[in-house]
């Protein structure tokens, strides 16, 4: 396994992550049961994995933290998100703390390594970042994530057109994007500042 620097943090991560969303959920979202889940959390930290990136949504924290249990936490780095506005409801500033907060307790430990706030519409990008990350940013002080990150939504936002506020404002440590052989925009509208700015 091959090993890098994550975005603009200090946090030394596998090349290959391990998701636990999608379509599969760790297997969940063909039948397997949780057992099957972690361990498939367990074989990856076997073979080198040291990324773990789930979500509220996804329903995978439990078994994850299950998977994680008997490492050691500087071990590996765990990501999670939670959705700030999806589906037409927008959620307040003490819901998404509220969501963090629930995270740790389906994890199973104190604080996850990245929080992202996930699948950021452009149009509520202002709402995110003069309401919600204040917010965020003194459950940080807490010490109840050490990064923060911002997953966009690919399907809607095919020109990275959030990410690029994102940039302009220089908030978040860490971005997800889509970037696969549909969508390959991010080699010109992401790429260059990601590098530029180290995130």
């Amino acid at each position: 396994m091959e090993y890098t620097k994550l975005g603009r943090t200090d946090l030394r991560v596998s090349v290959a992550g391990l998701g636990c969303g999608g379509g599969a959920k760790l297997g969940q979202g063909r039948g397997e049961n949780e057992n099957y889940s972690v361990r498939l959390v367990e074989a990856a930290i076997d073979h080198g994995v040291t990324f773990i990136d789930t979500a509220s949504a996804y329903g995978t924290e439990a078994a994850v933290g299950k998977g994680i249990k008997t490492i050691p936490r500087d071990q590996v780095v765990l990501s999670t998100k939670f959705h700030p506005a999806w589906g037409g409801v927008v959620n307040s500033p003490d819901t998404v703390v509220e969501g963090l907060e629930n995270s740790l307790r389906q994890l199973g430990i104190d604080y996850v390594d990245v929080f992202h706030l996930h699948g950021v519409y452009p149009r509520w990008y202002d709402y995110v970042s003069e309401d919600i990350v204040p917010a965020l940013m003194k459950e940080k002080d807490k010490g109840k994530f050490r990064y923060l990150g911002v997953t966009e939504n690919a399907p809607f936002d095919h020109r990275h057109d959030m990410i690029q506020r994102a940039f302009n404002e220089d908030i978040f440590d860490i971005i997800m994007i889509a970037y696969h052989l549909l969508n390959q925009n991010a080699e010109r509208f992401v790429f260059p500042r990601s590098q530029a700015q180290g995130i």
